[in-house]
């Protein structure tokens, strides 16, 4: 792929232009204040964290839960430093990897105590999730005394 604006990448190199967040493709005033919550104040901070990395801490501290801000993160760091549009990263083959480590990086977390005291108020069992090829697993969601009262009414 040929530079689409060599002119930039040569200031860039020789230290006479310094870009910031919001001139990153993608990532407007929204994104900067997002990042700047989990103390990425530079475009630098930002390549030094990924985009998958920055993507998991700010889905964790609670700012954001789309998929999008991902995309914008990807697009904004690659190629460096014209970017490429999040709908075209949506839509690429890195779209399948982002997803799967994401999706790892959650399975990682460790349940807060919270979680697990809501879970035992409510009374509901923790399940593994369903796995492709598996057979679904037919529970009654009423909940065990409803199940309990159910036996012991059979004939």
């Amino acid at each position: 792929m040929p530079d689409r604006n060599p002119k930039v990448r040569r200031r860039l190199a020789a230290g006479k232009l310094r870009l910031r967040l919001c001139d990153l493709r993608n990532l407007g005033p929204r994104s900067v204040a997002l990042l700047a919550g989990i103390g990425i104040h530079t475009p630098e901070a930002l390549r030094q964290r990924g985009a998958l990395e920055t993507y998991l801490l700010l889905r964790r501290s609670g700012a954001i839960r789309s998929l999008n801000l991902l995309w914008a993160l990807v697009g904004a760091l690659e190629p460096w430093p014209e970017g490429r549009d999040w709908r075209e990263v949506a839509a690429s083959d890195a779209r399948l990897p982002l997803l799967l480590a994401v999706d790892e990086a959650d399975r990682e977390v460790p349940r807060s105590e919270r979680e697990i005291k809501a879970e035992r108020a409510s009374g509901i069992e923790a399940e593994s999730p369903w796995v492709p090829g598996l057979p679904f697993k037919v529970s009654d969601r009423r909940g065990p005394r409803h199940a309990a009262a159910k036996k012991k009414n059979r004939p």
